[in-house]
């Protein structure tokens, strides 16, 4: 497709379903997947361990997905991981064992980790220039939508209906993204695979290309490892100044707090995008990080649901921007290297719930919530520092103009 035409409706809508499924099934498998281990027989500790196990997974497989990515096309390695993602989550509801559920759970990661690259790569290949921005957040949203879906649903339809039909009703929706793609056009010419293959991975990037993925990188890993503190310490740190009385309902004002951010922060990624295309993603970048300290600091205060909420409200444009900015910087670089660069913001993401989550905890364990707010309030003075240094590349005269 010539990136200097825009793509029809039908490739919009079909992208849309395909990202929409092909993102969801992680989602929906958060809250369950644990629940799961321990229905077939696991202890606490190896309940964990698969629940985590597609994370460890995922790290080199998007490292090497990138590459997939960019050597065989966009089109036929979103199939491969939509059609792997299908047959994973129908391999979930037979197994009978820890064992086997801890080997489907490292499996699924190997095609999962090749959908998000796949698809960014494409929404960069279709979007040309000028429009990366736009495209970029608007499918973003997209996939805000489809973890705040999953999440929602995955606890409440297991609970209804069963891990076995949970797990294949999420495979039929993966299948029907799979028919989505099966339209779609490809969007960059595959590389020929043969002997030059084994030496990709010592390939130099085009001159300039390494800072646009460096940069995407460590915006994507500081939003995270503030997501992180979240996940792995605002619970504790409820219970701690008894906010929550017990356990689980800590667990459901965290899990009520997330759901409320994303859902707010979905308007953000539009207009982020938006601004990206106009050369002021730097400034709203900036803006949306002092709305998230501000929010921080009312969260070491917060005496009950209303301040809660009200930092929800304030971190939610830091989380849309933030991915948007990232998302942007990853499709900005030149077609032959975009795979690898969404692969490696995707790692970077990992990464950063990885540091974020375990300090969480301890920040939780060691000050309560002003320990959690204080973490938080840094990561989004960091990134203002971080906006400045990436300001330059997000500027009108930057690569993605001219790639």
């Amino acid at each position: 497709m010539d990136s200097r035409q825009a793509p029809g409706l039908g490739v919009k809508l079909s992208l849309a379903v395909a990202g929409f499924a092909g993102l969801m099934d992680t989602a929906f498998l958060l809250g369950v997947i644990a629940a799961y281990a321990k229905y077939l027989g696991a202890d606490e500790d190896l309940a964990g361990f698969i629940a985590g196990l597609y994370s460890m997974v995922a790290i080199p497989a998007s490292v090497l997905a990138g590459f997939i990515v960019d050597r065989i096309g966009r089109r036929r390695s979103l199939l491969a991981g939509l059609a792997w993602d299908a047959a994973s989550m129908t391999a979930y509801s037979y197994t009978s064992t820890p064992t086997e559920l801890a080997l489907v759970r490292g499996l699924h990661a190997l095609g999962g980790s090749l959908v998000y690259p796949a698809l960014f790569a494409m929404i960069g290949d279709i979007a040309g220039r000028g429009r990366r921005g736009s495209y970029s957040g608007s499918y973003l949203a997209v996939v805000g939508l489809a973890v705040a879906v999953g999440s929602a649903l995955g606890g409440r339809v297991t609970e209804a209906y069963g891990f076995t039909a949970a797990f294949r009703l999420v495979a039929l929706i993966l299948l029907a993204g799979l028919l989505a793609a099966l339209v779609l056009p490809e969007t960059a010419r595959p590389r020929r695979v043969g002997a030059e293959a084994g030496s990709a991975l010592l390939e130099r990037p085009a001159a300039g290309v390494g800072r646009y993925i460096l940069a995407a990188a460590v915006v994507i890993a500081v939003l995270y490892a503030g997501f992180g503190l979240i996940v792995g310490g605002l619970a504790n740190a409820l219970l701690a100044v008894g906010l929550a009385a017990t356990e689980e309902e800590a667990a459901g004002l965290t899990g009520m707090t997330i759901g409320f951010m994303t859902a707010a922060s979905l308007p953000f990624f539009i207009l982020a995008g938006r601004a990206a295309d106009r050369g002021l993603g730097a400034p709203v970048l900036i803006a949306s990080s002092l709305a998230a300290a501000t929010g921080s600091a009312i969260l070491a205060g917060a005496g009950g649901h209303g301040e809660l909420a009200l930092f929800s409200l304030l971190w939610a444009p830091f989380l849309g921007v933030s991915m948007t900015m990232s998302t942007y910087l990853a499709v900005s670089v030149p077609s032959t290297y975009r795979g690898r660069s969404v692969a490696i913001q995707q790692v970077s993401n990992i990464l950063g719930v990885a540091v974020g989550a375990p300090a969480g905890g301890v920040l939780a364990d060691k000050a309560a919530l002003t320990g959690v707010s204080a973490g938080l309030a840094f990561t989004a003075i960091l990134m203002i520092l971080v906006a400045l240094y990436v300001r330059p590349l997000l500027s009108k005269a930057s690569l993605s103009q001219s790639a």
